[in-house]
């Protein structure tokens, strides 16, 4: 599959207010930067050519804001080998112009010369003196064009610590690694991408092959199952998936990839990934929708649990315990699912029912301490409420 770069290979205009550019300039400098910068302004850029043309021409020592101004003037006018030349020279004057050096990043993506690109675009980001995520997305996708791919993902990677991810950083991360074999590490960031773009269906595919790679044969067809009900599957793909089947030795969903229109219920297996996707993608009813289909293929306890998980979370107190109380029943081993009723029960205020809870809970190490807590917050209110109700008692008598 191949990847598409979104590379955003913008020139970088200046202002006088831009950092680097504050250097001192002299009067007629100014006077003939300023009048070339209104001219590009006032949609002007043949009468601003003429006078960076004759600044840069007869000045010994070309101010950096002049270098850009004429620079990026001439890129944009595709005036790729003069560009050059000005950004060349500005760049060996200048070196820690961050204006400067963007440009002659650009120059060297529009020369195809992109491991330079992607150097250039790295070190303008290290000149801004704080991130700028765009940029350095350029510079992974320069590395990447250049099939520098450990660059590439060494570029991009700090852009998936961030608090706020985009998707198409998640992409070429993934693409970076795949190149490289490393499957591991591919699949963990496609499964973190699909959870940004659930609907994605060449990114189940691509999953499911990352996955036949590291030989997770059921898994991947787990994934292709999920893209196949996102987009039907053409023939070749039936027949694939079908080859699929029959290698993990399950005949019958063999002759269901042939046959079947994906349009049916999927598998609890599908199920359970497609509840996954719309849950991180903040879908809460099409998550609960699917593991309903999963649970009535298949009740586990883990499917109780987590559908018990997700209407605590939004507080459908009374039918968290029904579905919690299904996964206790079904031996849920970690003591979740009794600690959970327990505090549904506590905000619809049925103490009794919710201590009993609690009291379960207690046997199992890992919510023991915390059952304990809620047991003691428990006894004192009703406590309180025994007092307060003696103390009315006596204010009648």
């Amino acid at each position: 599959m191949r990847l598409t770069i979104l590379l955003i290979s913008l020139v970088l205009l200046p202002t006088l207010a831009l950092a680097n550019m504050s250097r001192p300039m002299t009067e007629q400098t100014q006077r003939q930067l300023s009048k070339a910068h209104a001219c590009i302004k006032k949609g002007k850029p043949d009468c601003a050519r003429k006078i960076l043309s004759q600044y840069m021409k007869h000045a010994t020592h070309p101010h950096p804001y002049g270098i850009v101004l004429y620079g990026s003037l001439l890129l944009e006018q595709n005036e790729l080998s003069q560009a050059t030349q000005i950004f060349e020279k500005g760049y060996k004057d200048y070196p820690q112009c961050r204006e400067i050096v963007h440009n002659l990043a650009v120059v060297r993506y529009e020369q195809e010369r992109f491991k330079e690109a992607g150097n250039l675009f790295l070190e303008s980001c290290n000149l801004s003196g704080k991130p700028i995520p765009t940029i350095r997305y350029q510079a992974s996708a320069c590395y990447y064009q250049a099939t520098a791919y450990e660059l590439a993902y060494d570029a991009v990677r700090p852009l998936l610590e961030l608090e706020k991810v985009e998707p198409n950083w998640v992409k070429l991360a993934a693409h970076s690694l795949i190149q490289r074999k490393q499957w591991t590490q591919a699949e963990k960031v496609l499964v973190r991408f699909l959870r940004l773009s659930p609907t994605e269906h060449t990114y189940w595919k691509l999953l499911a092959n990352v996955r036949i790679e590291h030989k997770k044969y059921k898994r991947a067809a787990a994934a292709l199952e999920i893209a196949y009900r996102i987009q039907p599957p053409t023939e070749e793909e039936r027949r694939n998936l079908s080859q699929l089947y029959l290698y993990i030795e399950a005949p019958l969903l063999s002759a269901h990839a042939l046959e079947d229109s994906f349009t049916s219920t999927p598998s609890a297996i599908v199920c359970d990934q497609l509840a996954r996707a719309y849950l991180s993608a903040g879908r809460t009813e099409q998550a609960l929708s699917m593991l309903n289909l999963a649970i009535h293929q298949d009740s586990t306890s883990a499917r109780w649990l987590t559908k018990g998980i997700i209407l605590y979370g939004k507080r459908r107190y009374p039918e968290a315990v029904t579905a919690l109380q299904q996964s206790a029943d079904l031996n849920e081993k970690t003591g979740l699912a009794h600690f959970l009723i327990g505090m549904s029960l506590w905000e619809i205020q049925q103490w009794k029912a919710a201590k009993n809870s609690f009291e379960i809970a207690t046997r199992y190490e890992r919510y023991a301490k915390k059952a304990k807590k809620a047991i003691k917050s428990i006894d004192s209110m009703v406590d309180n409420e025994r007092q307060s109700r003696l103390a009315q008692l006596n204010d009648l008598l």
